[in-house]
């Protein structure tokens, strides 16, 4: 068992930041290293950090507590902060998108013992299982958060101790342009207190892109927003099961696929989640769902991915009322889970109107 290791961090933004910074120092050195090595066709270092300089300005109005967070983790790692901020720039770096993640959530009816569960396979290249990381973060007045990062700088998928969950998978869309990195949104989201202000930040005016990110709290509501960069399409769960991979489901926002004729995999991936819901429907468990994710249907382009350019490097199964998760590191067929508990949240009517003023 080699299981992802664990950074407790707590205090102000930046306080936080440079303690995930010191921790996280080596994969951050190498992460920065890589994306210099893979620029985009004909894009030269300084043009992305010009670039880069438009999405600053705007995450720096809307989420300056974040951009603290991001200033502490390039003081800890001794990285220059614009370096830093570019790598949470997704959307610049679409050229050479890593596709990948399946998502599949239970409730009620469909799960055992009627509690909710979801599941999330996080597909990216195979050397950044190395630089895997779980953030256990108490940053200001927030929820406490515990996150799946690779490297320490982005969070892929996490729960907080107000039993709001967040996992998620790209969408390649065709509507991407300067703003709030998607990055930033899914930090946001994780800092939430309930479900209509997570919603709220996957439907900010001011982002960049989206994901579909997979929104869940403890009172069983699961939400799949459908976003792009200028539209969202919030699908809920319905029948107790829903899943969803890397293209738009819904007819509203398949205009924003970037490319139609590049989700054939996607597509198969989809339906074989929805198979296997309706399989084992009333039967879901945390160790049922482990069962599921290590699925090989269409290998190796499966559930479970490996033997292509990009793998599955972990996987998690979160209980948004239980504040707990299951995770996983490396493929779903041979991993071990561990289980990750958070104590529940609080939270304190003032922060909920503070922060909604901020949006």
């Amino acid at each position: 068992m080699n299981p992802i290791p664990v950074i407790e961090a707590s205090g102000d933004y930046r306080l936080v930041g440079r303690q995930i910074g010191a921790a996280c120092q080596p994969h951050i050195a190498r992460m920065l290293a890589g994306l210099r090595n893979d620029l985009p066709p004909g894009i030269t270092w300084d043009q992305m950090l010009r670039q880069s300089a438009q999405y600053l300005k705007i995450s720096r109005d809307i989420y300056p507590q974040y951009i603290a967070e991001l200033e502490g983790i390039a003081e800890g790692a001794g990285a220059p902060f614009d370096e830093i901020f570019i790598s949470v720039c997704e959307e610049l770096w679409e050229a050479a998108a890593w596709r990948g993640c399946s998502d599949m959530a239970a409730r009620g009816r469909a799960t055992a013992d009627g509690s909710t569960l979801i599941a999330h396979t996080n597909d990216l290249l195979p050397d950044a299982e190395e630089s895997l990381v779980i953030l256990k973060i108490q940053a200001g007045d927030e929820p406490e958060f515990i996150g799946v990062s690779s490297g320490g700088v982005g969070i892929s998928a996490g729960f907080n101790g107000a039993g709001i969950s967040l996992t998620g998978n790209q969408l390649d869309q065709n509507d991407i342009r300067p703003g709030v990195p998607r990055l930033l949104v899914v930090r946001a989201i994780l800092a939430s207190n309930r479900l209509g202000e997570a919603m709220d930040h996957c439907l900010l005016p001011q982002r960049a892109s989206s994901y579909n990110n997979v929104i869940a709290d403890a009172n069983g509501e699961v939400y799949s927003m459908e976003g792009s960069a200028t539209d969202c399409e919030p699908l809920y769960i319905e029948g107790d099961i829903l899943a969803h991979t890397n293209h738009y489901i819904s007819t509203a926002m398949r205009g924003f696929d970037a490319d139609r004729n590049d989700i054939g995999g996607s597509v198969i991936r989809y339906n074989r989640a929805m198979r296997l819901l309706r399989e084992n429907f009333g039967q879901i468990t945390p160790q049922r769902f482990q069962k599921l994710l290590a699925d090989h249907a269409d290998y190796p382009n499966s559930l479970c991915k490996h033997g292509t350019e990009t793998v599955t490097v972990f996987s998690i199964i979160i209980d948004p009322e239980k504040r707990c998760a299951w995770i996983g590191r490396g493929k779903p067929c041979k991993t071990e889970y561990i289980e990750y508990h958070l104590e529940p949240f609080h939270h304190s009517p003032q922060r909920n109107e503070d922060t909604k003023n901020k949006l």
